[in-house]
């Protein structure tokens, strides 16, 4: 009888971590993506502005993405974005935490080189936002 209380408790963990784990296995991964990358574009999404990046996407699906932005007088800021990746369909989806917002791709690997073409950027289903991630080679 002292059990119960236990056994259901167990029940009812074990109950919501398999859900949890359940939706993150069911995501494809393309290991062709995963790594660490490196990237640039100059005044593609905003005038003025130049952005270079970092990107490391993980096994599991989780990322992290480290920006520099250098606007036209020269100011620097930087940003880091933590999220989620995976692909469906032959499309890249690159959710962000911050905003909780998904980014969809068609992407390209060429040799050590992925080839990314907007679908939707930040809810903008008519950008034709283009750009490169360079792998970048571990020692």
């Amino acid at each position: 009888m002292k059990n119960i209380p236990f056994i259901i408790l167990l029940l009812i963990t074990s109950l919501s971590f398999g859900q949890k784990t359940q939706g993150i296995e069911s995501k494809t991964y393309d290991p062709k993506l995963v790594g660490s990358w490196k990237g640039s574009e100059i005044e593609q999404q905003q005038k003025g502005l130049s952005k270079y990046w970092v990107s490391c996407r993980f096994e599991n699906g989780t990322s992290t993405l480290l920006f520099v932005i250098i606007d036209k007088n020269g100011q620097v800021t930087q940003e880091t974005e933590n999220g989620k990746w995976w692909v469906e369909n032959g499309k890249y989806y690159e959710l962000h935490n911050v905003d909780n917002v998904t980014d969809i791709y068609e992407y390209e690997v060429i040799d050590s080189s992925v080839k990314f073409t907007a679908v939707e950027v930040m809810g903008d289903k008519n950008s034709k936002y283009t750009f490169f991630d360079y792998k970048i080679e571990e020692d």
